[in-house]
């Protein structure tokens, strides 16, 4: 890019991190506030006097493609009021800088960029030709898969490799340990191990990361998690427990299940698929061609915390199947890991286009991997404070590698305000409302429970069954704020909603503050113990409720 590209006051402004941060960018564009104001043809720099004796060191890197800022502030914002600051001066007023050698912080600051970019660039290359060679593997296969059955044969299964078999083995020795502690609670009764249940499973999460079973890992800690002081408690505890042992027992049985089941029980215990495998199946089955993009309603974001991150769970609706699928995005908690992260969070309430390639198992709700997303339309979604609408972007920022994640900001005079509220255009609203009206469902509770029956009976390691319900509304059993909220149809039949008390008064007010008491379609994740309200779609409207404030596990 370079200082003589011609930015505008616009263009930048559009790089700051908030409103405030904005605000307070254009308090320094200030000849008086910077006794140092210099350019080269990659960079600009100078010196920002604030409240300290020193002055902070602002830099802007413009020899790339995408703008970086730098500063000795300890702002956490990026880029900080300085650095933003200082790009504003000089696109503003280009009069104030001289033109200066590049100090050497500067330079090699700059240096690193550009051998990070290179390596950046590198591995994408890498990772495309790695791509290709999977096509064309995939297409290879395809051929012969189909002149085997064109000449009556039955084609041949990919054999394992020894690392798999390695890992096979170790997680059933895990599972087998798994077993024997299963069959020991229930030799005993489950109420006289009680006590000492918090110590059993810690020892055998252990005993599960030893075998790399991360899955069973999971499973074991969520049973953990469960209060069994109560009689909801005590038989969710039961249910995990019994799912634990179905999944260890049809994992040493697994050479002699259906193709589709061993890989959803390699899944649950943790055995991953990687991404090159699943386009590679979903190319076989395409007869050696790619799949078309199609539009995904994204509805539900379901979060879990697991060791090292959040896993995030998305429920979309596919428009062109007129059924629900799946995809996962685990977001690591350190920040450092997250900015480098490649597959970006959906945008919840968004209408999205992607091609879509199902991971290989048991295919009710299909779990499957998204590839070239792109926002297709929106409308403005309700945000944690209840009030505020906005425009959801599909692709978060990209973060540059000189963010200092350690930082912490005690130099911002003004206090952190809402960002400005972007309205949607009305094509985007037309659009938008058209694919909620293809979201349909069942109209009665009853019907509702049957799709959840129907949903287990042939899945039962499934943990919830996305239904839409139509003509829904809300009831309540006690007091207005004390009270249980419960979600019921016409008929009046009602299910208790899940979750902690207060964070479902909040949800049910929200919805109450759209609907005004109307009813409304109500998209639900049900199993036999929980009834959890994800959203509601309402006068062209979809209101997505969040889901993290819960608690989920405390049944």
């Amino acid at each position: 890019m370079g200082t003589d590209a011609k930015l505008t006051t616009s263009e930048v402004e559009s790089l700051a991190p908030d409103a405030s941060s904005l605000k307070a960018a254009k308090g320094l564009v200030k000849q008086s506030k910077w006794p140092l104001l210099e350019y080269s043809d990659q960079a600009l720099w100078g010196h920002c006097q604030g409240s300290g004796k020193n002055p902070y060191v602002a830099m802007v890197d413009m020899s790339q493609a995408d703008i970086a800022f730098k500063c000795s502030c300890p702002s956490r914002k990026f880029p900080c009021k300085h650095g933003l600051a200082l790009l504003l001066n000089f696109v503003q007023h280009a009069d104030w800088f001289s033109a200066g050698s590049e100090p050497q912080t500067v330079t090699e600051w700059r240096d690193k960029r550009a051998v990070a970019a290179q390596k950046k660039e590198q591995r994408s290359q890498e990772k495309l030709e790695k791509v290709k060679q999977s096509l064309a593997q995939a297409q290879e296969e395809a051929r012969q898969v189909a002149a085997d059955l064109a000449a009556g044969k039955k084609p041949k299964a990919k054999a394992k490799s020894a690392t798999q078999l390695k890992r096979e083995a170790a997680v059933e020795e895990g599972t087998a340990e798994l077993k024997l502690w299963l069959k020991d609670c229930l030799r005993n009764g489950l109420l006289n191990v009680m006590d000492q249940r918090h110590q059993d499973i810690s020892r055998l999460k252990k005993r599960m990361v030893d075998a790399k079973a991360p899955g069973l890992v999971t499973m074991l800690d969520d049973a953990l998690q469960y209060d069994c002081s109560s009689e909801p408690g005590r038989r969710a505890y039961l249910r995990q427990l019994s799912r634990l042992y179905l999944v260890a027992s049809a994992f040493e049985q697994r050479d002699s299940l259906a193709p589709e089941w061993q890989s959803e029980i390699a899944r649950l215990v943790g055995i991953p698929t990687t991404r090159e495998e699943v386009l590679t199946a979903a190319i076989i089955a395409q007869g050696g061609k790619d799949i078309e993009p199609e539009q995904l309603l994204v509805l539900v974001d379901l979060p879990q915390e697991i060791p090292n991150g959040v896993s995030h769970k998305y429920y979309c609706y596919s428009l062109e199947r007129k059924a629900f699928v799946t995809c996962q995005i685990f977001v690591p908690n350190n920040a450092n890991a997250a900015a480098a992260m490649t597959e970006r969070r959906l945008p919840v309430g968004a209408l999205i286009s992607a091609k879509v390639y199902p991971y290989p198992g048991v295919q009710q709700i299909p779990r499957v991997l998204l590839e070239e997303r792109s926002l297709v339309s929106a409308l403005p979604q309700v945000q944690d404070d209840w009030g505020r609408f906005k425009l959801h972007e599909l692709q978060e920022p990209e973060v540059s590698s000189s963010v200092d994640f350690d930082d912490f900001d005690d130099d911002d005079d003004e206090p952190s305000k809402p960002e400005a509220v972007v309205a949607p255009s009305p094509e985007q609203v037309k659009c938008y409302q058209a694919a909620l009206t293809q979201l349909t469902g069942v109209t009665s509770l009853e019907a509702a429970l049957d799709a959840m029956a129907q949903y287990f009976a042939l899945n039962p390691f499934a943990d919830y069954c996305p239904v839409v319900m139509e003509q829904a509304n809300f009831a309540q059993q006690g007091s207005p704020q004390r009270g249980f909220w419960y979600v019921c149809d016409r008929a009046g039949k009602a299910r208790k909603l899940s979750g902690h008390k207060e964070a479902i008064h909040e949800q049910v007010v929200s919805a109450l503050a759209l609907t005004g008491g109307h009813e409304f379609s109500a998209m639900l994740l049900l199993s036999d113990l929980a009834t959890i309200l994800c959203g509601i779609v309402f006068q062209g409207q979809y209101l997505a409720l969040p889901l993290n404030q819960l608690r989920l596990n405390e049944a």
